[in-house]
């Protein structure tokens, strides 16, 4: 698998948990364990999640999804 396809399905892999339950919140070693990257590749991950707005991520370091977000999640593919 090249590395562009690996890191479509780790922002797959991390996108889930948010799309099926609107209200998660998860902290960066919560998403880490659950979706088995390594805490660096997953926090840049998340943070790039943050970037395209799909995430926001609270003072308490939690990752949320964007209000937005849910509702059209294919925009933030």
């Amino acid at each position: 698998m090249e590395a562009t396809a690996r890191v479509v399905t780790a922002l797959c892999r991390l996108k889930e948990p948010f799309l099926e339950v609107p209200s998660t919140e998860m902290s960066l070693s919560d998403a880490a364990r659950l979706s088995g990257l390594d805490s660096n590749l997953c926090g840049l991950l998340l943070n790039a999640l943050v970037d395209r707005r799909f995430l926001t991520v609270g003072p308490d370091g939690a990752y949320r999804l964007r209000a937005s977000a849910g509702q059209d999640p294919v925009a933030y593919a």
